[in-house]
Order: structure tokens, then C-alpha cells, then sequence
């Protein structure tokens, strides 16, 4: 009998899992149909092919009608969900696929059914599931069966306490579970509670709006915080001790589907602190590294979707367009984890201004600068371009708010929390650290503060209307700093601790004390971002803060090494300023904009002088003289390329703003000169004393006048001398006169260096080519430095010959004597005293060359004729007469031998020296006896004489008087050497060759000193000759 009942029962029921009857016939019968279906789950023959039947019976029924089987589920569910803790695992795998199926149409539960779950729980079934605990191979199916029974209790759960608290003791247990993969399964059952607790019945009754607020009252949010901290607290635990990556994952899995079922619900700022802001901290509290790089990628990315809402909005407002996701992180977050931002898209809305606290505060744990202490440069690029482009989306969010109505009050919100976030996660850190992560913060904050730039308005970071407390500790220690008062600086006023400035000063106050705090090395990249926040465009007022603040450093005591920090800063600055110039004078035109540019530019010349007694003390305790001069030739460079492309500039000369910058920066450089003239050679002399090969503050104010000198277009300029109107001026204002700038300039340079050729100390004795060549090869400072100095000479004299050769008025010729006229003799006596040192490079020739285009000009304007000009300058005729240099003595002599020339005095000097012509060149200043033998001297006194009487300068026919030493030399590409042994054979030649071709020919209008020699020296035989006499 048994058998046979068991038999139809199995039919029946297999009958119902097969009958192919329409919805209408079903619906009538669904009653007596179910009741079979329960007989037959209640299984009393004890069979499981009856269970198994009855459950296809079950699914079947529910796919043809899901509505009555739903209403009725109280009935048919609990002989299933029962078997979930049976001890046969088929009846157990059976029941859980049938709870599968059937949960679209049970779930969310009805009361009904959510009772009789309930009810099972308190009598029998909890502690039946804490009992299995106790079996390590029972642990994964207890945690699946509480996972079902939460959520067949669904919104009951969180009303019946007394039993969620008993039943919250299973997970409880096991996520602290030392089996990893029963950990991994307890956190994906964990979404069977946040499907309980947030259900659709639960939010449907919350608005569905665009547009959330989080400053709403927090009613709406309030009753759920509870349920939010429940579920969120295993979440937070297992991730911050969690060492596995497939359980982290997991972890965030369930986190996402929280803030996917939270709705709106999640725009609330209670909410966001509650659920989304927790694990963002615990992830990028957690190092960075290869191991958790998924996790951190998905993270922020997440937040980045959470930011960008603002711009999305901005985009589209009715439509949800997605900001892309930073992509390269993406690539690197878990597949499983990846898939989630398609699957599960949060409902973010835009967020209001007040929330900025929060998103500040979650990018604060990013950028944690314990966390970048031992990062790879690798790792610290990845966090550094992934936050730099959230908080640019936050502040294109921002500047959304800035330009909605009724906005001050939130822009002053916004910006004063964006300046007190970059100070207080930066600043406070930056030194503080081990330099490679000094290095990293640094560029961290640039960055931070550039995009501030680039993303809010000029209009908003000027503004008047918004500004805030300097509240620097930087600016305070300058400002009670005390300065050197070795140096006469400019006159200008620092910030004041606690100043009102406004948002782009501050900026430009925070970046430059961060730097100022960064004892490490500027890199390149890190000055190039700090210019490009000094010299935003049309915001001249940022450098009335910098201009101070570089002043500041160097006038306090600062590390040699630091202060190349500042020149790098300042040539990188000054380039970018270099190509708006004009855009910048025309926007700051007047007194105080063109000071302050003045000011900006003349900043090495301050940090270059009062360089010398600090890095003496840093040089003395150190001994690192090679670092120190390495270090000096940067200093040089940085600051000559700067100003080679400011005084060569030839696309700004048609512009008259700019040359009248040019010509009050000039004026306010010589005045520097002039006022800090015995710190400069204080300056000098230390780099003589201390035997340092540089020499940086000549070599820079000498590249300035070559640079100046030799920009033909610049010169043309200023020599038309006329008066001009300019439409930014309309009262007018007069053209640059840059000629007189440029030769005052020229007399400052030749005064300094001839100052370093005085002190220095190879000018003290007797040096010849060859001792002169062996101690440079072999990097003798003192003969090193010599020879730097010639070489800046060499190409100062040249440039100031070609600048001399512009000249066409006779003003301009009475002004170049008058303002270089006593350095030029102060050089020409100088070079006669070294003339054993000077001559055996090429400056002599330079020299030379700009004595005769001198002499041109004089001839050419007739002021040789001019009493009052050669009484003034009595003294540089005579020491050009007296000089050991035959060409210059001789061409000075032709001119007191010409029929013009009247002047009683010269005449009277040449007849001096024509009657001591023995006296003149054996016992000229500074001549070493040793450098030739008595027969070579004599040989050169006669050579000196025979030239000296011969030479007449060349007029060719538009009027202009060139020399044909020069034509000579330029034509042959060499130059001119005067030496005994050639001179020997010159004058045999003269005295023996009679009328031979060429010399019979000479007369006092065509000859000149080199003239014979040129034709002789080309004769090898002669030249073989001399080589041998010099043995």
C-alpha cells in the first residue's frame, strides 16, 4: 500500500510539472493543485524522487502563475526553505535551486509569508543554523540558508530586533572566520541583508527628483542610518584587516550593491559620511601598492564617477551622460569589479556646495603624505594624475556653483576651502619629510594649485570681492626676518601675516612658501608649473606678491645651494613673461607695473652679489669647491639666457611699450650697479680670494651689454631720438633713448672688469704665453679666471667695435667719449700693463679694432680738430700713444700727424713721444723684461718707430675712415701679430727692395701699420726664418 501511494504521488505531481493547461484553467485549479504540491514536498513516503518531483511541480506552476502563487507563497514556501538545513545534501541543493527560481515571484516577501519564516526561526530552524556552525564542513550551507532566510523575511527583519540580533550572531562568527573562502561566501551572502533592509517598498516612497540636496532635513535619512551603520560595520572591519585581494573584492562588491540600492537615498550628505565615505578612507589609508592597486583603481574611480556628477550635469542636464572614467586605472581594476560600474550604476545627483567639506576630506586621505613616504616614483605618478583629475572635475563642479545665481556666497565657500585644503594637506607636511617625499608633495601641490588656476575664472581668483587672511607661517617669518644691510634693494613692501589678499595672491603666496619650505632640489618640471601660477594671463597683480617674496629670500642668510632653487624659478618665470610681454605692459602700462617688472628682472643681480660671504661660510665648513663652481656656472646660465632673448628680442621692437620697458629697466639696472657698487666688487674679490673659476656677476652684466650691443634693430630705434604717441598713452610718452642706456651700461662693465684684472692675482706678476698655457691646462684658478675674463672681454669688444661702427652723427660720437671715455683709458693703460698676458690672445686684436674704428670716427667728424675734445680727453689719446700695441699707438700718432689736427696739446704729446720713442716702448707700465731679448727689442722699437710715422688712416669715398690693418685682417679671415723676428725682416725688405712693388707706391694717405707686415708674414721663407731665430 505504501508503495502504491507513493507511486500516484509521484505521478500527480509529475503530472502537474508537465501539464501544458492554459493560465485561465490553472488559476481555477491552483488551490487543490498546491495543496497536492505541499502533501507532496511534506514527502511522508520519506522518498526524494517525490521531493524532487514536487519541486518541478512547484517551479512550473509559479512561471504559469506567478501572481497567485505569490499571494499564496506562505502556503508552499516554508516545506522548501525547511530543507534548506536538512542533512541530505541532495534535499538541501534541490530546494535551494527551486528557492532560486521561484525568488523573482516570492520576493520582496509578502507579510504573510515573512511571519511564518519568523515563526520557524524562533522555534526551530536558528538554532538548528548555530548548530552547524560547530562543523567546519556545514559552514558555507549555514551561511546560504540565513542568507534565504533574511531575505524571506525581507523589511520584517528590521522590526522584529530580538530575532535580527540572535540571527546576526551567525555572520558575525564567520567573517572572522579563519577558511578565507567562508569568509568570501559570508560577504556575498551579506547583500541578502542589504536587499532586506533597502527593497523597493522601503525607498518608494522617497522623492524622485533631479536634483538632491544634502542639507535637506535629514528626516528622510535619519531612520535608515541605522540599518546603513548595521552593514556597513563587517564591511569596514574585514577591509581594513583583510590581506586578500578576492575577499576585498568581494567586500567592495557587496559595498557597491549598498550604494546601488540606496537610490537617491545616497545624495544625502548623512548618508555619503555614512556609506560611501568609510571605505574610501580605509582603501586609500591602505599603501599603495601592486597588491591592492585593483582596489584602490576602483575606488577611485568610483569617487571620480561621484565628482563628476556636477560637470555631467553641466553637459546634459536631462540626459545621464558619464564622464569617462580614468581608463588606465580602470585597465588595472578586477574584472569582476569593473563590471559593476555597467551593472550597478550608482544614481548620483548633483551635489551641493555644502557636501565640498566631505569630497575635500576623502581627497585629504589620498594625497596622505605618510602614505608617499616609501611610494615608488611609478605609484606616486599613478595617485598624483588620478587625484589631480578628480579634484580638477571638483573644481569644474565648483565653478558650476560660482556661475549659478545668488552665488557669493558660496564661491567664497568654495574658494576659501580650496586655498585651506591645499595649505593645510601640503604646506603643514613639506618638510617635514624625507626629501623624496618632500620632492613628490611639492609637485603634488603645484599641480593642485594649477588646476585651482586653470579651472576657476580669473575674474572670481582677482576679484576683489573674495579675500582671505594670509594665515602662512612663511610670509610671518619673513616678514620679522632681519635683513642684510649690505645691499641697497628696492624699495617694496612683502605681505603681511594675516594680510587681506585676494584668491590668486594667496595662491601665488602658498606656492612659492612651499617651495621656500622644500629644502631639496627644483626640478624642472616643478618651476615650470610654479610659473605657469605666477603668470596667469591678465593677472599682472601676482607679481607685486613675488617680486617681495624672492627679495625676502635673499636677504635673509640662504644655503648656496638653495638659492639656485630661486634662479631656477625666476628663469622660468621670466621666460613665460618673456612671451606676453606686451599683452602685460599694455594691461600694467604706468610707474608701478613697469617697477614691479624692473624689480622682477633685476633679481639676480641682488642674488648673485650677496652670494659671496654666504657661500664662503658654506664653502669653508663644506670644501666642496667643485660643487661650489658647478653650481655658479648653472647660477650664470640660468640668468644669461634669460636676458640674451630679453636684449635680443627683435619681434618687440615695433612695439613702443616695450621700448619704453626697455629703456627704464636699463636705467633701473645702472642704478642697481652704481648704488651696490663695492658689493659687487666685494663679490669679486671674494672669487679671487677663495680661487673661484666663475664669475658670474661679470659674466652676466657683461652678456646683458654685449646682448644690448648687439641688436642692430633695438639701436635703430632709439637713434632716431623723436617724440611718439602711443594709443595706450594718450598723453604721449617719449621713444627710448636706449643709446645712452647702453653706453652707461658699457662703462659699468668695463669698470668691473677691469677691476678683475687689477685684483686679480696673476696680474701681480710676470706671466708669459707659456706659463700662461700650462696653468690653465692644468686648472690653476687664478690663471683660469684671467683667462675667462679675456674671454668675456675679447666679446664685449667686439660687440662694442660694431656698435661704435653704427654710429653716424657727431652727437653720438661726443657722447660715447664722454661716458666711456675714462674706462677706455683706464683699459688701454690696464692692457699695457698686461700686455705680455693680453697679447697672447685674441682680446688685444679686439682691442685694436676698437681703438681704430675710434680713430675712424674721430677723423670722420672732425673732432680731432676740436681743441676742447682733445683737452678733455688728453689722458686716452696719451695712454693710446703710449700704448705697447703698434697698430694703437701708431694709428693715435697718425692722427696727431694729420693736416687737420691743430690741437697744441696732442702735438705736444707726440713730439714726446717721438723724441722718447726708446723711453716709450722699453719702459712702458707693466713690461716684463724678460719677455724678449735685448735684440728684440730693439727690432721692435725701430718696427714701432717706422710704423708709427707711416700710418695714415684710409678715406674712402662716402667720407668714412677704415683702417687697412682692419680691411686687411678681415679680408685674410687672421689676425694681426706683431712680432720682433718679423719685424726684423720687414725693415730689411723696406731699406733693401728699392721701388718694389707696393712699397715704392706708399704714401701717408694709404699706408698703415700692418701693411708691410701682411705682405711679408704671407712669405714662408720669412716665416721659417723667425721660427728659427726663436730657437
Amino acid at each position: 500500500m505504501t508503495t502504491k501511494m507513493k507511486a500516484i504521488c509521484n505521478l500527480a505531481v509529475w503530472c502537474i510539472s508537465v501539464q501544458q493547461l492554459e493560465a485561465s484553467v490553472v488559476e481555477d485549479g491552483v488551490t487543490p493543485l498546491l495543496n497536492a504540491i505541499v502533501y507532496a514536498l511534506d514527502n511522508p513516503f520519506g522518498s526524494l524522487s517525490t521531493t524532487f518531483e514536487a519541486v518541478q511541480a512547484t517551479m512550473k506552476l509559479a512561471s504559469q502563475y506567478p501572481k497567485g502563487m505569490r499571494d499564496q507563497s506562505s502556503i508552499w514556501v516554508p516545506p522548501i526553505y525547511r530543507r534548506l538545513l536538512s542533512a541530505d545534501k541532495p534535499e538541501r541543493d534541490m530546494s535551494e535551486r527551486c528557492l532560486i527560481k521561484v525568488s523573482s515571484v516570492i520576493l520582496p516577501p509578502q507579510s504573510p509569508l515573512s511571519k511564518e519564516v519568523a515563526l520557524d526561526l524562533e522555534q526551530k530552524l536558528l538554532s538548528s543554523m548555530l548548530d552547524m556552525l560547530n562543523d567546519p564542513s556545514k559552514k558555507i550551507q549555514a551561511v546560504k540558508s540565513w542568507g534565504w532566510f533574511i531575505s524571506l523575511l525581507g523589511a520584517s527583519a528590521a522590526s522584529t530586533r530580538p530575532l535580527l540580533n540572535k540571527m546576526l550572531k551567525v555572520p558575525e562568527q564567520l567573517f572572522t572566520d579563519p577558511d578565507p573562502q567562508v569568509q568570501i561566501t559570508t560577504m556575498v551572502i551579506w547583500k541578502n541583508l542589504v536587499d532586506a533592509f533597502f527593497g523597493p517598498q522601503v525607498l518608494e516612497n522617497m522623492d524622485q527628483g533631479t536634483v538632491m540636496s544634502p542639507i535637506e532635513p535629514r528626516a528622510h535619512a535619519s531612520a535608515q542610518m541605522k540599518k546603513i551603520r548595521l552593514i556597513m560595520m563587517p564591511l569596514c572591519g574585514v577591509l581594513s584587516r583583510s590581506h586578500n585581494i578576492a575577499l576585498s573584492s568581494s567586500c567592495l562588491s557587496t559595498w557597491h550593491y549598498l550604494l546601488y540600492k540606496l537610490g537617491d537615498l545616497i545624495n544625502h550628505l548623512s548618508i555619503l559620511e555614512a556609506a560611501f565615505g568609510p571605505v574610501l578612507k580605509i582603501i586609500f589609508s591602505t599603501r599603495f601598492d601592486n597588491q591592492n592597486k585593483p582596489l584602490w583603481s576602483f575606488c577611485i574611480n568610483l569617487f571620480h564617477d561621484f565628482i563628476s556628477v556636477r560637470a555631467r550635469h553641466l553637459i546634459s542636464p536631462d540626459d545621464d551622460v558619464r564622464v569617462p572614467l580614468n581608463q588606465n586605472l580602470l585597465s588595472q581594476t578586477c574584472a569582476h569589479l569593473k563590471a559593476l560600474f555597467d551593472v550597478h550604476q550608482i544614481k548620483w545627483l548633483p551635489w551641493d556646495v555644502t557636501s565640498f567639506d566631505f569630497q575635500l576630506e576623502i581627497l585629504g586621505s589620498i594625497v596622505n603624505p605618510e602614505l608617499l613616504h616609501n611610494m615608488t616614483a611609478d605609484m606616486a605618478v599613478t595617485v598624483m594624475d588620478s587625484t589631480t583629475q578628480t579634484f580638477r572635475l571638483l573644481l569644474e563642479g565648483v565653478q558650476v556653483q560660482c556661475n549659478s545665481k545668488f552665488a557669493d556666497d558660496n564661491v567664497m565657500i568654495c574658494i576659501t576651502k580650496v586655498c585651506k585644503f591645499v595649505k593645510k594637506v601640503f604646506l603643514d607636511t613639506v618638510g617635514k619629510q624625507k626629501s623624496n617625499s618632500s620632492a613628490v608633495l611639492v609637485q603634488f601641490c603645484l599641480k593642485f594649485v594649477k588646476c585651482t588656476v586653470e579651472e576657476l575664472d580669473n575674474s572670481l581668483l582677482a576679484s576683489g570681492k573674495y579675500e582671505l587672511c594670509v594665515d602662512i607661517e612663511r610670509i610671518k617669518e619673513i616678514e620679522y626676518a632681519k635683513c642684510s644691510p649690505k645691499l641697497s634693494h628696492p624699495r617694496i613692501r612683502p605681505l603681511a601675516y594675516m594680510e587681506l589678499v585676494s584668491p590668486a595672491v594667496y595662491l601665488t603666496a602658498l606656492s612659492l612658501s612651499i617651495v621656500a619650505q622644500f629644502t631639496g632640489e627644483l626640478s624642472h618640471g616643478d618651476a615650470e608649473q610654479l610659473a605657469s601660477i605666477i603668470c596667469p594671463p591678465d593677472l599682472l597683480e601676482n607679481f607685486h606678491a613675488v617680486v617681495p617674496f624672492l627679495y625676502m629670500q635673499i636677504m635673509r642668510p640662504v644655503d648656496s645651494r638653495l638659492r639656485i632653487k630661486w634662479l631656477v624659478v625666476w628663469n622660468k618665470v621670466s621666460k613665460r613673461l618673456n612671451e606676453q610681454m606686451i599683452s602685460y605692459l599694455k594691461a600694467g602700462c604706468g610707474a608701478s607695473g613697469h617697477d614691479v617688472l624692473c624689480q622682477f628682472f633685476c633679481y639676480p643681480f641682488f642674488a648673485l652679489v650677496s652670494s659671496g660671504s654666504i657661500s664662503a661660510h658654506w664653502n669653508a665648513e663644506n670644501r666642496f669647491e667643485g660643487y661650489l663652481n658647478m653650481t655658479q656656472d648653472l647660477e650664470a646660465e640660468l640668468v644669461i639666457e634669460v636676458y640674451r632673448s630679453f636684449c635680443t628680442n627683435s619681434s618687440y621692437c615695433s612695439e613702443p611699450v616695450y621700448m619704453v620697458f626697455l629703456e627704464h629697466f636699463f636705467e633701473y639696472l645702472i642704478n642697481i650697479v652704481d648704488e651696490n657698487m663695492s658689493s659687487i666688487q666685494a663679490n669679486l674679490k671674494y672669487c679671487l680670494e677663495n680661487k673661484s673659476k666663475n664669475i658670474t656677476i661679470l659674466s652676466v652684466l657683461g652678456n646683458v651689454v654685449i646682448g644690448l650691443l648687439e641688436n642692430a634693430q633695438i639701436f635703430n630705434y632709439a637713434n632716431k631720438e623723436r617724440e611718439v604717441t602711443t594709443n595706450e598713452d594718450p598723453a604721449g610718452c617719449r621713444e627710448p633713448n636706449l643709446f645712452l642706456g647702453s653706453l652707461k651700461l658699457a662703462n659699468r662693465f668695463m669698470k668691473l672688469s677691469g677691476l678683475a684684472f687689477k685684483e686679480n692675482p696673476a696680474a701681480q706678476h710676470q706671466v708669459t704665453s707659456r706659463t700662461l698655457k700650462i696653468n690653465f691646462n692644468s686648472g690653476k684658478l687664478d690663471l683660469v679666471y684671467l683667462h675667462l675674463c679675456l674671454l668675456l672681454c675679447f666679446r664685449y669688444f667686439s660687440s662694442l667695435s660694431d656698435f661704435i661702427g653704427h654710429l653716424t652723427s657727431t652727437k653720438d660720437v661726443l657722447l660715447l667719449f664722454e661716458i666711456i671715455g675714462d674706462q677706455f683709458t683706464e683699459w688701454l693703460t690696464l692692457s699695457s700693463t698686461l700686455y705680455c698676458i693680453i697679447r697672447q690672445g685674441e682680446t688685444i686684436d679686439q682691442l685694436e679694432k676698437l681703438w681704430l674704428n675710434s680713430v675712424t670716427h674721430l677723423t670722420a667728424n672732425r673732432l680731432i680738430s676740436d681743441c676742447s675734445f682733445l683737452e678733455k680727453h688728453r689722458l686716452l689719446l696719451q695712454a693710446a700713444i703710449n700704448h705697447p700695441h703698434s697698430p694703437i699707438s701708431a694709428a693715435t700718432t697718425a692722427i696727431q700727424r694729420s693736416p687737420g689736427s691743430s690741437n697744441a696739446g696732442l702735438r705736444h704729446a707726440g713730439r714726446r713721444s717721438v723724441s722718447k720713442a726708446d723711453e716709450l716702448f722699453l719702459d712702458r707700465p707693466g713690461k716684463d723684461p724678460n719677455c724678449a731679448s735685448n735684440a728684440e727689442r730693439a727690432f721692435a722699437l725701430e718696427e714701432f718707430n717706422i710704423s708709427r710715422m707711416s700710418v695714415a688712416p684710409v678715406v674712402s669715398g662716402r667720407g668714412t675712415v677704415r683702417s687697412s690693418t682692419t680691411d686687411r685682417r678681415q679680408s685674410n679671415g687672421e689676425s694681426l701679430r706683431v712680432s720682433a723676428g718679423l719685424g726684423r725682416k720687414r725693415l730689411k725688405i723696406m731699406r733693401y727692395s728699392g721701388n718694389g712693388k707696393g712699397l715704392g707706391k706708399v704714401t701717408d694717405a694709404s699706408f698703415s701699420p700692418g701693411w708691410a707686415e701682411g705682405e711679408v708674414c704671407r712669405k714662408p721663407e720669412l716665416i721659417l726664418e723667425m721660427l728659427k731665430r726663436k730657437r
